[in-house]
């Protein structure tokens, strides 16, 4: 991809001439259709976590209700929507019916020093045990929820399920943030 930009940019620059393309590929990212809005129901809840019990996380991602989890996202989350590249999970929590926020984990990115340093990785360490890292690119409290300590509730409901739902969708375990701390303490 490197290569293939600077020979765009020469051509551009009129420093050198490419032969004509042989065939243009469809690039769904690049002509990505911006989220239709959801309707949800938006009346406040104002309450402590226990009267909206119990909430159920549900993985959405090839569902019906993906397209809902990325209408939320970009009307509600500050980032908006963007799609996630490689493997990736999207949760919705539910209280009752009632979606009251989403989550969305993806495999870790191949390189990154500060973090690399931190765990103490060489490249070899971190080449095995890359896959046992998922981050959380995408967190969103639906803004009428307005539930103290819903967000530690939210997370730790994740990484209890994360594992087991990646698992299911990419037959390899994904190794859940806490489990990973547990898992660095005994390296």
């Amino acid at each position: 991809m490197v290569c293939r930009g600077l020979l765009l940019k020469l051509e551009k620059d009129g420093l050198l001439t490419l032969p004509p393309r042989k065939r243009i590929i469809n690039n769904p990212f690049l002509n990505r259709k911006v989220p239709e809005p959801a309707e949800v129901n938006q009346t406040v809840i104002d309450c402590d976590l226990s009267q909206i019990q119990p909430i159920r996380l549900q993985a959405v991602r090839r569902t019906q209700l993906e397209s809902l989890y990325n209408s939320l996202m970009q009307d509600y989350h500050y980032l908006g929507y963007s799609p996630h590249v490689g493997e990736h999970i999207k949760y919705i929590a539910f209280f009752k019916d009632r979606p009251i926020g989403c989550l969305g984990w993806t495999s870790a990115p191949w390189y990154i020093g500060c973090r690399d340093k931190f765990i103490g990785w060489c490249a070899h360490i971190r080449k095995k045990n890359l896959h046992l890292i998922a981050y959380q690119t995408r967190f969103l409290i639906l803004p009428w929820i307005k539930v103290s300590c819903l967000a530690s509730h939210l997370l730790g409901i994740s990484t209890r399920i994360i594992s087991r739902d990646w698992l299911n969708f990419y037959n390899h375990p994904h190794c859940c943030p806490v489990n990973f701390l547990k898992y660095l303490v005994n390296y």
